[in-house]
């Protein structure tokens, strides 16, 4: 059975394993749609609050990769313990899908944007999986006010071309699924990771019931119509807006990732002065490895004062 009554209702549970006395709140917030010739659908984003109300602004701001959606973040963004904003990008989770299914960075980046604004997220740390590190990598080099610092997670513009259209066109013909245990049974066939608990959460947030009584995934790309394909960009675009920043930039990749020795050993060269840390877990770090992945953030945040050590944030309650 597909239970949806209550998205937040384990987030108890990640933060005692998490080890997280007081975690962060977490609600839904929905942003219009905006009308007219240079308008954006709907937006859906999770805020993360401080717990005690000091009226801390989020300091992160989380974008997922193809074909999953924000909460693929939650346990990493309770023990990172910064207040903090996930986005679903447009076409995915609960956020609206685009009439071209056009999913490119300088597609979506607008809409990204907006949300932002109408959020009242000031300046921060961007933290992008995936495609989501793409389009982190594109909102900082057009907007660099709104970013301090930039997390790419097990993505490097280098990844092959057509591996990332190859998961485009897989996503697109992907079938509907008869209960949850399915949804689990084929993302262990197709390697995307083995821990049954873990891809059951993915699973009950990535999909909802179908007209006819099954499974059907939230985003757009098994939802398009016949003859139609999606577009996600060209990821090796990515690499002038990276060149082009002038803040702190970290690369975290699994050790079973996307970004192989070859690839960070290029990313290292023409990205000299980012910290390069690899921890275990497939191209899902922060499904798999959430905990490493908070550390490296929280490490690399506070070495470049871009978040608050664990005395200032005392400080500040």
């Amino acid at each position: 059975m597909h239970e949806d009554d209550d998205e937040f209702r384990d987030l108890a549970d990640l933060a005692r394993a998490s080890g997280v006395a007081e975690p962060l709140r977490a609600s839904r917030q929905e942003i219009p749609a905006t009308p007219g010739p240079d308008g954006h659908g709907a937006v859906s984003a999770i805020r993360w609050q401080d717990p005690t109300d000091t009226g801390r602004e989020a300091r992160v701001v989380y974008l997922h990769g193809l074909g999953i959606d924000a909460h693929s973040f939650d346990q990493t963004a309770i023990a990172v313990g910064e207040p903090a904003v996930a986005l679903d990008l447009p076409g995915h989770g609960r956020s609206a899908w685009r009439d071209d299914a056009d999913y490119a960075a300088s597609a979506t980046a607008p809409a990204v944007l907006a949300a932002l604004d109408a959020l009242a997220v000031p300046p921060g740390v961007l933290v992008g999986h995936s495609l989501g590190a793409i389009l982190a990598a594109r909102i900082a080099a057009t907007a660099p006010e709104r970013v301090t610092g930039l997390v790419l997670v097990d993505m490097s513009p280098d990844f092959a071309q057509r591996a990332v259209d190859r998961i485009a066109r897989a996503l697109e013909s992907e079938p509907p699924f008869e209960d949850l245990d399915e949804v689990v049974d084929r993302a262990i066939e197709a390697r995307v990771g083995d821990d049954r608990q873990v891809l059951l959460r993915e699973a009950r947030h990535t999909t909802r019931l179908g007209a006819d009584g099954r499974l059907v995934r939230r985003h757009h790309f098994p939802h398009l119509p016949a003859g139609r394909t999606s577009s996600v960009g060209r990821f090796a675009d990515a690499w002038p807006d990276l060149e082009s920043l002038d803040v702190p930039v970290l690369l975290v990749r699994g050790d079973r990732g996307y970004v192989s020795p070859r690839l960070v050993t290029t990313f290292a060269d023409r990205l000299p002065a980012a910290t390069i840390v690899t921890v275990e877990a497939r191209h899902a770090v922060q499904t798999q490895a959430p905990l490493d992945l908070a550390a490296a953030i929280r490490e690399w945040g506070v070495r470049n004062e871009l978040l608050y050590g664990v005395e200032q944030r005392s400080e500040r309650r």
